[in-house]
């Protein structure tokens, strides 16, 4: 998708892989359950006739407060069949008492084209059949407004697909939340909206922490990071991994293995479970949404200079505070 385009219904093709884009907001305190619940429709979802892979996206709040599922199937009919099956309703029964209003979703078709990730809006709105040129129209003059601004990544349109939709959805993308930010709150998408005003009645805009990359499907919904991303990742992994590791080989394993018997190489493989699973599950998800502001793409030189330096003080104070604890046991 190039910018500015606008991908209208004609442009669905047969046969072509679709993504069903679901949002949800839990209650809070129940993302753990959630997240097993998850698992448990991923094995399910695996063994379906005509399902591709799908990516789960974690709140990461102010920005977006809901969790976003995508799934990709190999065609509309695969995700429609899925959609209406018992055992999709089977598994929503399982946990729909943890749900905070009513599941959203969408129906996207795939266009094969790499997109950057990006922070974007789902806009959805219930527009009468002889209406629909005068709102293709009104969109194509909202498009043409939002490729002006800067971070602008596309914006695409899907008609409605009977039995699985009954609304119009427009999904436009920025690079960052500011870019985003600053066209919802800009005076013309205000003029925009007011001219389109007809067709607001039923309108409904959730925002979410992802753009169009889902439909690249060479690393299951993600693009390929750049080098600079990949770095970044490291630095980040490793500001978390050395305490865990230096905190666990001091408290746990010089005193409580070490000391009685377990072999090094022992106490090194069960420090290294450890340290895992708390990175994977826990640690890791968390500092990367601390740092979600230096970790985006397109970031101004300053804010990425002061993420750096941040890291290099933590650094410093973990180095610290370790050669304090060591100091104090000698």
């Amino acid at each position: 998708m190039t910018k500015g385009e606008t991908v209208a219904a004609g442009d669905r093709v047969a046969g072509a892989p679709v993504s069903l884009i679901i949002q949800r907001r839990i209650v809070p305190g129940s993302d753990e359950a959630y997240r097993a619940w998850e698992l448990k429709l991923g094995a399910v979802l695996a063994a379906w006739t005509g399902f591709i892979d799908r990516t789960v996206i974690e709140p990461s709040p102010p920005a977006q407060t809901d969790w976003v599922l995508v799934q990709r199937f190999e065609n509309a009919e695969a995700a429609q069949s899925w959609l209406q099956s018992g055992e999709r309703a089977a598994l929503f029964a399982e946990i729909e008492h943890i749900f905070v209003g009513q599941e959203e979703f969408h129906f996207v078709t795939e266009h094969q084209r790499q997109v950057p990730a990006a922070a974007s809006i789902i806009v959805t709105s219930r527009v009468p059949v002889d209406r629909e040129s005068e709102f293709l129209e009104w969109q194509r003059r909202i498009s043409a407004a939002e490729a002006s601004f800067a971070g602008f990544r596309g914006h695409k349109i899907e008609r409605p697909t009977p039995g699985l939709q009954d609304d119009w959805t427009v999904i436009l993308s920025f690079d960052s939340d500011e870019h985003l930010s600053a066209w919802v709150e800009s005076p013309q998408r205000t003029r925009l909206l007011s001219e389109g005003e007809s067709f607001n009645a039923q309108m409904k805009v959730s925002r979410s922490r992802y753009g169009f990359s889902f439909w690249d499907g060479s690393r299951s919904g993600v693009d390929t990071p750049s080098r600079l991303a990949i770095f970044k990742d490291n630095l980040l992994v490793l500001l978390v991994l050395y305490p865990i590791v230096f905190l666990f080989g001091f408290f746990i394993s010089a005193p409580l293995l070490e000391a009685n018997g377990v072999p090094f190489w022992a106490s090194l493989f069960i420090g290294n479970v450890f340290s895992t699973q708390l990175l994977g599950w826990v640690v890791a998800p968390w500092i990367f949404r601390v740092f979600g502001w230096w970790h985006a793409e397109h970031i101004s030189r300053g804010r990425n200079l002061a993420g750096y330096g941040i890291l290099i003080v933590l650094y410093a104070a973990l180095m610290g505070l370790d050669a304090w604890l060591i100091a104090l046991r000698s």
